[in-house]
């Protein structure tokens, strides 16, 4: 198993018409956004506007979208519109759709490859977390990766602790089939993203 935590500071910024975004975590490691021959990616993007924007086209992936900070109205044309409030909802949707959102929002991103398989949740309170078996293919997940939002975490393993502050993302790869953590918070919550291949 590999962990690693990504700090804001070493993600992989770049700015587009009225915002950035911050790439956290691509697999593989030596995939590229731009080439779309990624796994999956974890992201985090800022609106500095209240503008609509679009979103980037992302046909064969499917996006997990959070808000962070901020309410955001989301229009996925020919499908559906939502608004999306911090830590409550959870939008999943194809990369492929005509999307976009108005709203100055901090939001988060799972994008995961249509062959992979992916989910997003919620942890507002202390829990021990650990792998089960992805419904979708029926395999345990391979990799879960948690976003300090805000306040700080602490992650305690058989053989270590591992301390998360706000704007942290742990992840854990290849993880095993009897994985758990035990996950302690301060005034903290998390997002929780599990993918499978």
């Amino acid at each position: 198993m590999k962990i690693a935590v990504i700090n804001e500071g070493t993600a992989v910024v770049s700015q587009w018409a009225g915002g950035k975004s911050s790439q956290y975590f691509i697999y593989p490691e030596n995939s590229n956004y731009a080439s779309r021959d990624f796994k999956f990616r974890i992201s985090k993007a800022v609106s500095f506007s209240d503008e609509e924007a679009k979103y980037t086209m992302l046909e064969n992936y499917t996006r997990h979208l959070i808000m962070l900070e901020g309410t955001a109205r989301v229009y996925h044309k020919g499908h559906y519109d939502l608004t999306m409030e911090p830590y409550k909802d959870i939008d999943i949707f194809d990369g492929g759709w005509e999307s976009s959102a108005e709203g100055m929002v901090t939001d988060f991103n799972l994008m995961v490859s249509k062959d992979c398989f992916g989910r997003m949740s919620v942890i507002d309170e202390d829990c021990a977390a650990q792998n089960d078996w992805c419904v979708q293919c029926g395999r345990p997940y391979f990799c879960t990766a948690f976003y300090c939002g805000n306040g700080h975490a602490v992650f305690k393993l058989d053989s270590e602790t591992i301390r998360a502050e706000a704007g942290d993302l742990v992840v854990f790869e290849d993880i095993p089939q009897d994985f758990k953590v035990h996950v302690s918070l301060s005034s903290s919550r998390l997002v929780r993203m599990d993918v499978c291949m």
